[in-house]
């Protein structure tokens, strides 16, 4: 078996369990499982386990972290299936990101290509030589300095870092036909590589098959009411009808504003989306003081009628510090004056 295929029998797909083509749900529900049996945590009551089989364990979950990490990541699995040639991708192949709406309208976008160029202070060998200094670079054969050859000892390249090449692009127009799908792979024109599509996903829309689907969301008395509504598509906004008493769930159908496929056109389908004001919660503390003051308004209705309750007497001032202490004293002299009338 070779290095290719042995990177293969153990690649991340295999690690967890799935196939190449697996969407990100079915990643996270496999990553969980994996994770559910091989956790450290979850296998530390196994007092029975060897220290190697413990070792094997903790390895596999080590690998299936880091496959879900990589899976997860749009960018990251893309490069890792150009790398390992996944999904019909290649290890040249350049990761374009295209919006929804790209996607399905198509458009003209430019990649940039990265290659090596050879470096043009060392044409390539990744170290230069100055002229000598003691012949002036004439090379003579009696100079001590550079024994004929005309320059001093070579050194590395200081623009190349003696790599001999540089880092360049190329920008080169990719073609985006209408309704790509993600992982569509597109020529580069003035290129032998190829672009990878990446569809960013969308706040409005959502794909399914040529249809697009979006969500109209209506407060209660807009649904109610009903009336003509705008409605985003992909080619725009279109004015859309929508009767009375709608209710969640509802569909409206916008014939042929989908994917378009040749001949085929999908539909644009509109989910209605209705917000209900919420009911404001009784606080269950207020409720009981207002059964307190029901109540007692009971028990008043139940006292003699004819006999008008009294004014409320204004609250007494609180006394200050000074004037608590003046009383005090005041206290102390008194019933020292006693005692002491008490004693003659």
């Amino acid at each position: 078996m070779n290095a290719n295929a042995c990177d293969r029998a153990m690649s991340h797909y295999d690690v967890l369990g799935v196939s190449t083509r697996a969407t990100k749900e079915d990643i996270k529900r496999a990553y969980k499982t994996l994770a559910m049996k091989l956790h450290p945590d979850k296998r530390q009551r196994k007092d029975s386990e060897t220290k190697e089989t413990k070792a094997k364990a903790n390895d596999a979950f080590a690998a299936a972290a880091l496959a879900h990490e990589i899976l997860s990541d749009d960018a990251r699995r893309a490069e890792y299936d150009a790398k390992n040639e996944f999904n019909g991708a290649k290890k040249d192949d350049v990761l374009l990101n295209v919006t929804f709406r790209e996607s399905i309208v198509g458009g003209t976008k430019l990649a940039m290509v990265g290659f090596k160029l050879a470096c043009s202070q060392c044409e390539g060998t990744g170290r230069t030589s100055a002229a000598c200094a003691a012949c002036a670079g004439r090379g003579d054969a009696r100079c001590g300095g550079c024994d004929g050859a005309g320059f001093a000892s070579a050194v590395m390249c200081a623009k190349c870092k003696g790599e001999g090449s540089m880092d360049d692009y190329f920008h080169g127009r990719v073609h985006v036909p209408p309704g790509c799908e993600d992982g569509t792979r597109i020529p580069i024109s003035g290129r032998a590589q190829h672009v990878r599509v990446r569809i960013l996903p969308s706040k409005q829309f959502e794909r399914d098959g040529l249809n697009v689907m979006s969500t109209l969301r209506l407060t209660a008395e807009q649904a109610a009411e009903g009336g003509f509504f705008a409605v985003e598509t992909v080619y725009g906004t279109e004015t859309t009808y929508f009767d009375e008493d709608s209710k969640s769930g509802d569909r409206k159908v916008l014939p042929g504003k989908g994917i378009r496929d040749g001949a085929t056109a999908g539909d644009h389908v509109v989910r209605v989306e209705v917000h209900r004001a919420r009911t404001p919660e009784i606080d269950d503390e207020n409720e009981d003081d207002d059964e307190n003051k029901v109540e007692d308004e009971d028990e008043n209705d139940d006292a003699p009628r004819g006999k008008k309750s009294k004014p409320d007497e204004p609250a007494a001032v609180a006394p200050s510090p000074a004037e608590l202490l003046a009383a005090k004293k005041a206290q102390l002299l008194a019933q020292l004056a006693r005692e002491i009338e008490a004693k003659k």
